[in-house]
């Protein structure tokens, strides 16, 4: 039992704010002036390399039949519109990490977006202490809003639910290929990036973007990975903005590199 509580509790103590209160000094920190200044290129930048890729795929992905197969294609079309694609793959600092991919004479370049945190999006005021135990992949953005990007038990059959809740006609407003090993959009692999070491410095940083209504087309959500875990019953879900968060280079990374950031950010 004790284990079992030790265990719960090393992973909620990342989310416990007195705990982190008292062992900032002990992380690495990404430190910002203000929200605004959060920013490694401004928020139209990151949604103009987002909609490239997402038209792309949407043209190419109808191609491909198997899930596998749509994953390679999005890998390959990611590398022709973006110049590299991203992969889950085993971490130097042990376990899962990201890793670039691309021609050994390619490499990304600093302010380009490398992947999409996914998961269900929480209000500072909804509940989501069930959803959090033993979850290491709780995201909280500047405002207090939260993305859980498990991609397993309770928050897996909770997207599923609300991706099938949320619909515009025809049209799914997220994706749910990230809950799985072949993501058709390369880019919904974020929540596995992992937290700079003193041997590793981060070579991205999030970047929260709030997207309003009709700065993506409705017919690209599905290849998204975000969704709103109770949105409000009197709007339609098609005119409400979303909260997307970006992962986006602070210097050039070679192919063959893997991808750290900061987990802890301080506001002054």
């Amino acid at each position: 039992m004790f284990k079992k509580l030790s265990s719960i509790w090393q992973s909620y103590k990342y989310r416990f704010v007195p705990w982190i209160a008292l062992n900032l000094k002990k992380r690495s920190v990404r430190s910002v002036e203000n929200v605004a200044s959060d920013k490694v290129i401004p928020d139209d930048l990151v949604l103009q390399q987002l909609t490239c890729l997402t038209s792309a795929l949407r043209f190419a992905l109808p191609r491909a039949r198997a899930l596998e197969e749509k994953h390679q294609l999005g890998l390959r079309v990611m590398e022709e519109v973006l110049g590299f694609s991203v992969v889950r793959a085993a971490s130097h600092v042990g376990g899962t990490g990201v890793v670039v991919q691309g021609k050994a004479q390619s490499r990304v370049q600093r302010g380009q977006v490398v992947a999409l945190y996914p998961g269900l999006l929480y209000l500072p005021f909804q509940p989501i202490f069930l959803q959090s135990v033993g979850n290491s992949f709780v995201f909280r953005c500047i405002d207090g809003v939260h993305v859980d990007g498990n991609d397993r038990r309770i928050s897996k059959a909770a997207f599923r639910s609300c991706v099938g809740r949320d619909r515009v006609g025809y049209l799914t407003l997220a994706d749910t290929t990230w809950l799985t090993p072949h993501p058709v959009n390369p880019l919904n692999v974020g929540q596995y990036v992992n937290n700079r070491t003193a041997g590793r410095p981060s070579n991205v940083a999030y970047q929260e973007v709030t997207v309003r209504p009709g700065e993506v087309a409705l017919e690209d959500r599905h290849l998204l990975p975000n969704l709103w875990y109770s949105p409000p019953a009197d709007v339609p879900v098609a005119d409400l903005p979303f909260r997307l968060v970006a992962l986006v280079a602070t210097r050039d990374v070679a192919p063959g590199e893997e991808l750290f950031s900061d987990y802890f950010t301080v506001v002054h």
